[in-house]
């Protein structure tokens, strides 16, 4: 790819974040995923009660949480590591799928399906089409943005975008110009509709995942998604960091057409200086530290500062002095 190709600017849509006709135009989406195709959501999709999505921020633990309700239903790809990308996989990419040219084949299988389906989505919660129930995996912040910042900047086949670091934190993170813009409005929203009983929800937090290698969450996502018969060991094993990375540098990811694909595959993990195109990379807690400096921590305690009263719920959730990194 030639120099000239990239920018400052990772290629992303900007769309209204609700099908409400009166709604902000500030939600920023892959370049895969159109307006045109969330309208097609909205005005095409055939939704039920049962649909089931796998609605997160990006690099918030999606692959991970995908990949445990496949083996908690028994339904893992033969090989490869799940993205949504096709449509044999169990957790279609709703809205990836209704921006293709051929979306309305597409909804007619969806609507053989049977209950309940299972969706991956990025999309904020004014743009999944209700009723629905949720799932949703959250991430400390400042980790989620250096896990974007290896995304965006080494997928230059996709966003287009070769700024540093402390440009993508400032510029793109701190600006709520990445994909699914502000990370505190995003998770206020959900947590909000979930306490209105708007929406079914159940809340994960990745770090307590982490803790004891997502074997709560396992329980906590069988009585959600209705599964009874299970070993919540056997899945966690199965689905932890290292067995995901190895499964994805032997075998790779499942592209649009179903196929294998080593595009997302790298046994580099980076760092602040050197992204990483690695779909699994690193999922550790508390890499923040080796890529903010002392004047980026100040800027991010200050941001906090600014979104702790519209977003109460998201300080509950982590409470405050985790989210200042006191």
């Amino acid at each position: 790819m030639e120099a000239k190709e990239l920018s400052l600017i990772p290629r992303m849509n900007c769309i209204p974040r609700s099908f409400d006709s009166n709604a902000l135009e500030n939600f920023y989406t892959p370049p895969f995923i159109t307006k045109n195709g969330i309208e097609n959501v909205d005005n095409n999709f055939v939704n039920r009660d049962s649909d089931i999505y796998i609605a997160t921020y990006p690099k918030s633990g999606t692959t991970w949480t995908i990949s445990i309700i496949e083996h908690l239903l028994k339904k893992v790809p033969e090989q490869g590591i799940s993205t949504g990308a096709s449509n044999i996989e169990l957790c279609l990419w709703l809205d990836a799928a209704a921006s293709e040219e051929n979306w309305r084949s597409m909804f007619s299988e969806l609507e053989k399906m049977k209950s309940p389906r299972f969706f991956k989505s990025h999309a904020s919660v004014g743009l999944i089409k209700q009723p629905a129930r949720i799932i949703q995996c959250i991430r400390h912040p400042l980790d989620t943005f250096v896990s974007a910042w290896h995304h965006t900047r080494g997928k230059t086949h996709l966003f287009y975008y070769n700024g540093s670091w402390s440009h993508f934190f400032s510029e793109i993170a701190l600006s709520s110009k990445y994909e699914c813009g502000d990370w505190f409005d995003y998770h206020e929203e959900f947590l909000q509709a979930s306490e209105e009983g708007k929406i079914d929800a159940l809340f994960l937090r990745y770090e307590d995942m982490k803790k004891d290698n997502a074997v709560s969450a396992i329980h906590k996502l069988a009585e959600f998604i209705g599964v009874e018969s299970y070993n919540a060991e056997e899945i966690s094993t199965a689905t932890d960091f290292q067995s995901m990375k190895q499964k994805s540098i032997a075998e790779g990811h499942l592209d649009r057409e179903g196929n294998l694909s080593d595009v997302l595959v790298s046994q580099e993990v980076g760092d602040k200086n050197n992204p990483s195109n690695a779909h699994i990379r690193k999922g550790i807690i508390g890499d923040w530290v080796n890529y903010l400096s002392d004047a980026e921590l100040t800027m991010w305690r200050n941001y906090v500062d600014t979104k702790k009263d519209s977003c109460p719920r998201v300080v509950d959730l982590f409470s405050l002095d985790n989210l200042l990194c006191n």
